[in-house]
């Protein structure tokens, strides 16, 4: 499964609005959009989005090209008032898991 990362470099005084932004249902389904799985961290200064799947990039890029999503081109915009966004394909250099037969 590869990985995108969605990297919105929070404004200063941006923190909490972008917390009730992060927590609030996601304006698409991630499933139909061709997601595996999404994930949202919160630091004081970043919020992370990570989306996983076959070909993540190719999902994200669809997304935001899709104009016919309202829902979600006005959920960006309230992202783009609190932070910039930057996006970046992610390989993991490192992974561990636990077996499950222990």
């Amino acid at each position: 499964m590869k990985q995108v990362l969605v990297v919105f470099h929070l404004r200063e005084g941006s923190e909490l609005e972008a917390e009730k932004l992060a927590t609030s249902e996601p304006p698409f389904d991630p499933k139909e959009a061709g997601f595996a799985r999404l994930a949202v961290y919160l630091t004081h200064r970043e919020a992370i989005f990570v989306l996983e799947g076959e070909y993540p990039e190719w999902r994200e890029d669809a997304l935001i090209d899709d104009f016919l999503q309202p829902a979600l081109r006005d959920r960006l915009d309230e992202w783009r008032k609190l932070a910039d966004v930057k996006t970046w394909p992610a390989h993991p250099v490192f992974f561990w898991e636990a077996s499950a037969h222990e």
